[in-house]
């Protein structure tokens, strides 16, 4: 069992154990990586009122680029260790970045829905079929 640190090893961010069962299929591996790192993550809320301050992607410990010197190995490893960890990383932050932009899009819709035009309905009928002539 080999222990995997993300974040600085003065503050880290996450830690998990893998085994060598874990990692042993490259597409599996990945999966089990993922589901350990769900299990001790704590990603920032998404919400209405929080969509807007922060850019997308922005974890603040997963920017775009992963800095290697913040993913440790307690042991020497293979690259199967290292691709578990860092695709299991990106699938987290893509996962983090699809939610913000959901939550960005419903704030615009229901932005746009409360400044809509708010006519009376039977107006819009009566120019849907042509009944009036001021639409």
């Amino acid at each position: 069992m080999v222990k995997v640190t993300v974040g600085k090893a003065e503050d880290p961010w996450c830690e998990i154990e893998l085994t060598e069962e874990d990692v042993e299929d490259w597409k599996k591996g990945v999966d089990i990586t993922e589901e350990k790192l769900k299990e001790v993550i704590q990603l920032p809320p998404i919400t209405l009122d929080n969509c807007h301050e922060r850019e997308d992607g922005d974890l603040q410990w997963l920017s775009l680029t992963v800095r290697w010197d913040e993913i440790t190995f307690e042991e020497e490893v293979n690259g199967k260790y290292w691709h578990a960890v860092i695709m299991a990383l990106h699938r987290i932050r893509e996962d983090f970045v699809k939610k913000q932009r959901k939550m960005k899009h419903l704030d615009w819709y229901m932005t746009m829905k409360k400044t809509s035009d708010k006519r009376n309905a039977k107006y819009y009928a009566a120019c849907l079929e042509g009944l009036s002539r001021h639409c």
